[in-house]
């Protein structure tokens, strides 16, 4: 599903510690079907701010921030509210807080997630989110749609 494209824009924070990043993010669908996929490890996780689907380097030295991160077990079947579907030739717009970040005033940053869709079911069930059958999440992972997704870089500075 490589044809779902991830925005970001990351709202510029202060300088005051420790620093909250807000990040503006949408996903859209040029297609002209519905997608629907799994919202694990995406910029949809409600986890997303602690999962590493987002990456900052610093732009003078391009060294990565380090970020806290968490590893979690999920429980199977998802439920239906993991699910997220954008209509056809639509997008998806939601803001992610990434919490204490380790930035520096006059530095310039550049955001980026990356990931893997899970549960692409769109070209293999080609159903909304309310077609998507409890089989169908309880055989998840048995021939499941999968595919790698990666935004553009958003560049942003913190500044007084």
């Amino acid at each position: 599903m490589t044809n779902l494209q991830v925005t970001l824009s990351p709202v510029p924070p202060s300088p005051a510690q420790p620093i909250s990043l807000a990040i503006n993010f949408a996903i859209h669908n040029p297609a002209n079907t519905p997608v629907t996929f799994l919202n694990w490890g995406t910029p949809f996780d409600p986890r997303a701010n602690l999962l590493g689907v987002f990456q900052i380097n610093d732009t003078s030295n391009n060294n990565p921030i380090t970020l806290d991160t968490i590893k979690i077990n999920r429980r199977l079947p998802p439920s239906r509210d993991d699910l997220v579907e954008i209509p056809a030739e639509s997008s998806k717009e939601q803001t992610v807080t990434i919490p204490q970040v380790p930035l520096e005033e006059g530095h310039k940053y550049a955001v980026q997630a990356k990931g893997i869709w899970h549960g692409i079911w769109h070209g293999i069930w080609a159903c909304t989110r309310d077609e998507v059958t409890d089989s169908q999440l309880e055989s998840l992972g048995e021939g499941e749609a999968r595919g790698k997704f990666e935004s553009e870089h958003a560049v942003f500075e913190v500044t007084q």
